[in-house]
């Protein structure tokens, strides 16, 4: 039997930057993960996320705000570009009030903005191929991080300052108590402290979880444009469609192609049951949108999938197991969380130490049936 300061489950987003922020104040550290780092079976993979601040929740802008501060403290730290501006386009038709609330969110932040119309949406991104009755908020500070690179980036800072990160160790059950123990495929280990940040995974190790949280698969397609010039990161913003689609996309970015998802189907699935084929209807409504809003663009050469844990609605969950002090609880997913990765392990390692966090925000509770 092992016994450790902080054990952390998972070397998804939130666990690796929260190993990341424990080992960098000099606590020991295990984090355990049952793949290998940066595997494709979860939620922080692949080459893009999209950075934003264009929240209607207050809350939310807010924290987007602080962590592109912590963003740049992590770039500091390991002395590589981790997020990339690109600005950000939400498109629909004028007078849709989720564009209406983009646009006041970024005003009241003081995101400085802008306000598209038709002919000025057309005369600036040629790319695209609007309604006549379609406009669009520019922002300004929106971009591109990358799963890929920040894993490794953070696995190599917590092992730089001495934490232990365990590959192929699955976390079978978990044991409350004043010393936590987690039964893994490795052996039994104990610790004074338990970060429990298994994504998908979550709802079978904490069963309090299961009827609060829901798994669901989210895909994405790949389109390689034969003139590449206009789709590069410096030409053509993220984006995110307020219309039927609900579309969201990146420029080529890590990759030759322009990345696309839309939001028509989400399949509820689990963690160990869940399937890598994307459904036909999705796939569908993807080639749809690009032919009529990207025609520039030929037939998609690849789709990816990847899972959702979300909370109750659409909030993170980071709080102590209602059984369990020493045992935080970590799903800050819900479908929009890479964006806060650096500052997230901020919020967990100060919940592990018992400190309060100005960012620990009262909605990161549990809700009340798992109390």
């Amino acid at each position: 039997m092992k016994h450790v300061q902080h054990l952390v489950i998972g070397a998804g987003a939130a666990g690796s930057a929260a190993a990341y922020q424990l080992a960098r104040r000099g606590q020991e550290v295990m984090l355990i993960e049952q793949f290998s780092l940066g595997h494709d079976k979860g939620s922080s993979f692949g080459p893009s996320r999209i950075f934003r601040l264009a929240y209607p929740e207050p809350d939310y802008a807010g924290l987007a705000q602080a962590a592109l501060a912590s963003w740049q403290l992590l770039e500091r730290a390991s002395g590589q570009p981790l997020y990339w501006r690109t600005g950000g386009l939400d498109l629909g038709p004028a007078g849709t009030p989720s564009l209406e609330e983009v646009y006041s969110s970024l005003s009241a932040l003081g995101a400085a903005p802008e306000r598209l119309g038709h002919r000025a949406l057309s005369r600036r991104f040629p790319q695209w191929r609007l309604p006549p009755d379609w406009e669009a908020v520019y922002s300004p500070e929106a971009g591109i991080v990358s799963p890929q690179l920040t894993l490794r980036v953070l696995a190599e800072l917590a092992r730089s300052h001495g934490a232990q990160i365990l590959e192929g160790v699955v976390a079978l059950e978990i044991e409350p108590g004043q010393r936590p123990a987690v039964n893994t495929s490795a052996g039994t280990i104990t610790c004074d402290h338990l970060i429990v940040a298994a994504g998908a995974w979550l709802p079978r190790l904490v069963p309090e979880l299961a009827s609060l949280l829901s798994v669901t698969l989210a895909a994405s397609s790949f389109y390689r444009p034969t003139d590449s010039a206009p789709f590069q990161p410096q030409n053509f913003p993220v984006f995110i469609t307020h219309d039927e689609f609900q579309a969201y996309g990146f420029p080529a970015f890590g990759v030759p192609e322009v990345k696309v998802g839309v939001d028509v189907l989400r399949p509820v699935t689990s963690g160990d049951g869940r399937s890598f084929e994307v459904p036909e209807q999705v796939a569908q409504a993807s080639d749809t949108f690009m032919r009529r809003f990207l025609p520039q663009i030929g037939e998609a050469t690849a789709r990816s999938t990847c899972l959702i844990t979300r909370a109750p609605g659409g909030d993170f969950v980071i709080a102590a197991h209602p059984a369990c002090e020493q045992i935080t609880l970590a799903s800050p997913c819900s479908g929009h969380g890479f964006k806060f990765t650096p500052l997230l392990g901020e919020l967990l390692a100060a919940q592990a130490l018992g400190e309060r966090h100005p960012w620990q925000l009262p909605r990161f509770a549990l809700p009340a049936q798992a109390t």
